[in-house]
């Protein structure tokens, strides 16, 4: 399946199982909703993806934490934490533009919550697209098959 598609829905079933979300977390969520093209979009086909509108994207990132303060300042500080993590890095050159490392983000989710990532992954989900003019993304690695079979390898 579509890594996109497949960090998205990972990302819902995580931050909906009543845990704390995080801003990796967020930022799937809003990728994952066709209407808000206009606020973040992903680009190209490796995890890449575009604040468009980065003052709403911190906008709603406060709301979302009860932070009415929250400017995309603030917010560019906390996704360089995840720089570190291997979980996402900047594309130099561009503007507002981040890539996710998906084999850093599922390691991410794995820690974060093993069996609703797999249980996540056995229901079906929506097949939103993730750009109209990006290529096709090359197969998933083999690091996805963590969420192939059940926790403790079975």
């Amino acid at each position: 399946s579509d890594p996109y598609e497949l960090a998205c829905a990972v990302s819902r079933g995580l931050s909906g199982s009543g845990g704390q979300v995080q801003l990796w977390q967020f930022l799937l969520e809003l990728l994952g909703e066709p209407s808000n093209g206009g606020v973040i979009v992903w680009e190209g086909s490796q995890g890449e993806f575009r604040l468009v509108d980065p003052d709403e994207v911190a906008r709603r990132w406060g709301l979302r934490k009860s932070k009415p303060n929250m400017n995309y300042d603030k917010l560019s500080r906390a996704l360089r934490y995840y720089y570190d993590k291997n979980i996402m890095t900047k594309v130099h050159g561009k503007r507002y533009a981040y890539r996710f490392d998906f084999q850093g983000l599922m390691l991410a989710c794995q820690a974060s919550n093993t069996s609703d990532a797999y249980k996540l992954h056995q229901t079906s989900y929506s097949h939103a697209p993730h750009s109209t003019n990006s290529a096709p993304l090359p197969p998933p690695p083999s690091y996805w098959s963590i969420y192939t079979s059940p926790p403790g390898g079975v």
